[in-house]
């Protein structure tokens, strides 16, 4: 049987408006929609080996291939998979096993059929940024996964890429797969900018924005005590989510709006009401719950006093202590000096928007 290794790589992502809440937690189906930065070098990379062996593992090791443009000394982690983590992860690899025949024949991608039925996979993957601390590890990891299983059973490169390169909708269905796997993960597929709403992630028209760059201060790289899963539940109890699908779906008109328009003022103010909103649900639940550590209010205390410049940060959390802030990329050489000298007791990450995940190596080893 003919061995085969796959790596791919899947960006995180930034919400400016929020997925928190479900209406559908076994197809991670949102109460509302979101809308998202495609990251870059903040990213998971998968590799995944098929071979003669049945069954499939996930190995606590780093991949053998790190993609060149990842900074030098940057952090390079296995993920630390609690074991329901590990069965999560490998429940989603027979998921997306078991959906390869009908995706390849829809897409027209030459499927091994033996191989399908009858090889192990063997999975390896790494984060280039701490897991479970608000950087949305498991949805580039997922995404990561979905993509190069989902290539593992081509039968050669040539099937797959023109399939990958020349027809869209392949991606937006592994989005759709990838989701049931981490909600967020949907949304790790294209870019720079992605409206997800219901079982659908894709990128919206007629955006004029200017490249923009990405910075994280990193608060904490501490797993948080409470996961997105639990917080999707938990939120539901606050006396805020009352009418909060409705604000969110007026927020996000509002915020394609500025997109179109390229009103980052607007697209400042927005995001700012928006993460106020989602960690007061935290802090307002039955049993109140939240993310923030000291630099967190520390960093929402100094990002205040720009929210109405004329040409403001884009300042958001997700579900964690870190705090993520977006720029005109013309800016980021003065913001990187700014944040820097307020920020000195804390790490700061830098990035920039992308396009989604992507295949980065692709090998096949002689018949056995």
């Amino acid at each position: 049987m003919r061995e085969q290794r796959i790596v791919a790589r899947a960006p995180s992502n930034i919400a400016l408006i929020k997925y928190m809440g479900k209406s559908d937690s076994t197809l991670n189906i949102p109460e509302n929609p979101s809308l998202s930065m495609t990251l870059s070098s903040l990213c998971t990379v998968a590799e995944v080996e098929r071979s003669g062996a049945g069954g499939n593992y996930w190995f606590p090791e780093l991949p053998r291939f790190r993609p060149k443009d990842l900074a030098p000394g940057g952090l390079w982690i296995s993920p630390d998979l609690s074991l329901s983590g590990r069965d999560k992860l490998l429940r989603h690899v027979d998921r997306v096993r078991d959906a390869v025949p009908a995706l390849y024949d829809q897409f027209g991608i030459e499927l091994d059929r033996e191989t399908w039925r009858s090889a192990g996979l063997s999975l390896r993957t790494a984060n280039t940024f701490p897991a479970s601390s608000g950087i949305a590890s498991s949805a580039s990891s997922f995404a990561a996964v979905t993509l190069g299983v989902a290539a593992a059973f081509a039968t050669d490169e040539r099937s797959w890429s023109r399939a990958w390169q020349g027809l869209p909708e392949l991606r937006r269905i592994l989005a759709q797969l990838s989701r049931r796997g981490s909600g967020s993960s949907c949304r790790s597929f294209e870019g720079p900018w992605v409206y997800w709403e219901g079982e659908k992630a894709f990128v919206p028209h007629g955006l004029r924005l200017p490249e923009m760059a990405h910075f994280v201060i990193l608060i904490s790289t501490s797993p948080k005590q409470v996961s997105s899963s639990e917080a999707h539940l938990k939120i539901k109890s606050s006396p805020l989510w009352e009418k909060r699908v409705e604000r969110v779906a007026a927020r996000t008109a509002q915020l394609l709006e500025a997109m179109r328009s390229a009103d980052l003022r607007k697209m400042s103010h927005l995001a700012w009401a928006e993460l106020w909103e989602m960690h007061s649900l935290f802090h307002t639940a039955s049993a109140p719950f939240t993310y923030w550590e000291p630099g967190t209010l520390q960093a929402l205390q100094f990002f205040s006093q720009w929210i109405d410049q004329s040409s403001p940060p884009i300042v958001t959390l997700d579900a964690g202590p870190n705090v993520h802030v977006i720029v005109d990329r013309s800016e980021k050489d003065l913001w990187r000096s700014r944040l820097k000298e307020q920020f000195k007791d804390f790490q700061i990450l830098e990035d920039a928007q992308g396009q989604g995940a992507k295949i980065e190596e692709w090998s096949t080893n002689g018949v056995g």
